[in-house]
């Protein structure tokens, strides 16, 4: 007894060995798996990104590979000390950042990596499964044969069941179970028992559930949800480029701002100076210079708020590429002198017709249509009565025999039909009804998905528009407000002129410098939009875009910034 006993503990922690050591191994199975169908799908979907979809934790941020910054920018106050021997993020490194670091993103692929997930379990459901039960027990009995004579009885009794099933995708489920009871009587009488059974049951339904379209749905529908998921992440990684190269950009644009006012500020120390020598000489009035003072002012006050909403810019860039807070870097400068105002090519017309071929969305409107579509289907045939045609073969062993020994000469075979005449028709009606009116939501879904491309490549087109216009004028705003400025301060210098003017010239001149910077941003951002509204924004692997569109011209007057 105590030999059996240990053999049952031994048991015992095998298995429990089994099922908590192995945690890395499944994990490694279900990478294998759930990858393997990522790449088979991913193959039909145009730049979805194959090889992209590890969820590995990212390590830990390196930026020593950067470039150290040597300038001191004056322009920043007392925030330039924080910049200095700062690291130069160029956009490539940090769309590579954000790609791989973005907690949304990385979010994104777990969620697409589970879909995955769940399809493997579908597949599960219509591949053989094998199951083994066992269980065994020991029984101690004391009886009282006579006055003071009591007979002890122990017993080991022991079963085990093992089961093979399969589903296939025409509704065809085999079932194979193989089962023994084994007895042992340890004292008094010692002898074994065993019996033994296997059994082969078929069922083939052939009106309700029959039919490959009907008996495989559960797998059909999780094999299509995950193609929609892997096109959703595609189109999402569009997105989130053009997200975050914007990010990018408005962090330019809000240090070239801080840039801009400090110019303006200190601008304004020369034209004091010489106005204070011309009150003292009687040709100005303290008045006029009292509001150059108070103009001076309000430009301090500009510059430091642009100081301060550039170091907010920098901090929600951070996050939004997955760096610390604490990390020290600037941008590269040079990213904007890089930007041109381009004319895309072609008309409306074709941006429009180009969208609703090659939306991955548009494509998963048309699909869950056919989904809704087939589901209908499903639905009527539900309506018909349930009958299944039931084969079945059982050996069982020789009673009273020792071990596992089936015979194959006594064996059962069955052969019938399970009818079920489906007479309650309110549950399959309403399934029917909903999975019609499903399918006409589905059908409205697809036409808004239509017409709200059609609007965003109007919209689209139409900013590209309006951020060309704008940065012709911007240029022209500039041009004329330098040669303005100069004017009035060369005015100032002879003693002609007033105040106000040179204040006014001054702030307009900001203005325009600050516009014809948005502008060429704007315009950028909107041809980004434009190529991903299009469904022709080709993302490679380190978040950057293709230039799909080769034979776009660059406008002239590019924004020319100039040095810190």
């Amino acid at each position: 007894m105590l030999r059996v006993l240990l053999l049952l503990c031994l048991q015992a922690t095998v298995v429990c060995h089994l099922t908590s050591c192995t945690g890395k191994t499944h994990r490694k199975w279900a990478d294998r798996e759930v990858f393997g169908i990522l790449r088979k799908k991913a193959s039909k979907v145009p730049n979805s990104g194959t090889g992209l979809m590890s969820i590995t934790p990212p390590p830990v941020p390196k930026l020593e590979h950067l470039e150290k910054n040597v300038k001191t920018a004056d322009f920043l106050g007392e925030y330039a000390a924080v910049e200095k021997d700062a690291k130069v993020l160029p956009l490539s490194e940090s769309l590579n950042f954000a790609v791989t670091r973005n907690r949304d993103y990385l979010t994104q692929k777990e969620t697409l990596y589970l879909t995955a997930l769940d399809l493997t379990l579908a597949r599960n459901q219509y591949s053989p499964i094998l199951t083994t039960i066992g269980n065994s027990s020991m029984r101690h009995q004391q009886v009282e044969t006579s006055v003071n004579n009591f007979v002890r009885d122990s017993t080991l009794a022991t079963q085990g069941t093992t089961s093979l099933t399969t589903l296939a995708r025409t509704g065809t489920r085999l079932a194979l179970d193989l089962s023994t009871d084994f007895v042992r009587f340890l004292t008094g009488n010692l002898r074994d028992v065993a019996d033994s059974k296997f059994a082969v049951t078929l069922t083939q339904p052939l009106l309700k559930g029959a039919g490959v379209m009907a008996a495989s749905e559960p797998l059909t529908q999780a094999e299509r949800t995950t193609l929609y998921a892997i096109r959703d992440f595609t189109q999402y990684r569009k997105t989130f480029t053009v997200g975050a190269a914007t990010a990018y950009y408005q962090t330019i644009q809000s240090r070239d701002a801080a840039r801009n006012a400090y110019i303006a500020f200190t601008g304004f120390t020369k034209v004091i100076d010489r106005e204070k020598g011309f009150v003292d000489a009687g040709l100005r009035t303290p008045s006029s210079l009292g509001l150059l003072l108070q103009a001076q002012l309000t430009y301090q006050r500009r510059w430091l708020s642009a100081v301060r909403g550039y170091q907010d810019f920098l901090d929600d860039l951070k996050i939004q590429i997955g760096l610390p807070i604490s990390e020290k870097f600037i941008l590269d400068q040079d990213e904007l002198g890089k930007l041109r105002v381009i004319d895309p090519p072609g008309t409306l017309e074709e941006a429009v017709e180009t969208a609703m071929a090659t939306r991955l969305d548009l494509w998963n409107r048309k699909d869950e249509l056919a989904d809704a579509e087939r589901r209908v289907k499903i639905a009527k045939q539900n309506l018909l009565p349930g009958l299944n045609l039931v084969l079945g073969s059982t050996i069982v062993s020789d009673p009273g025999s020792t071990g596992l020994n089936v015979d194959g000469r006594r064996r059962n075979i069955t052969a019938g039909a399970d009818v079920d005449l489906n007479l309650n028709q309110t549950p399959v009606r309403n399934d029917l009804v909903a999975a019609q009116i499903a399918e006409q939501a589905s059908r409205r879904n697809l036409e808004l998905a239509e017409e709200s491309i059609r609007r965003q490549i109007r919209g689209a087109w139409r900013s590209l528009d309006l951020a060309k216009r704008q940065y012709d004028l911007a240029l022209t705003a500039v041009s004329l407000s330098e040669s303005r400025l100069q004017q009035e301060e060369a005015f100032s210098e002879e003693g002609r002129g007033t105040t106000r003017d040179l204040i006014d010239a001054q702030q307009d001149l900001i203005d325009a410098r600050d516009l014809r910077t948005a502008a060429v941003i704007a315009h950028t951002t909107a041809r980004l939009q434009l190529w991903r509204d299009m469904g022709i924004l080709f993302i490679k692997k380190d978040g950057s875009w293709m230039d799909v569109l080769k034979n776009e011209p660059p406008r002239a007057n590019p924004t020319a910034q100039p040095t810190d």
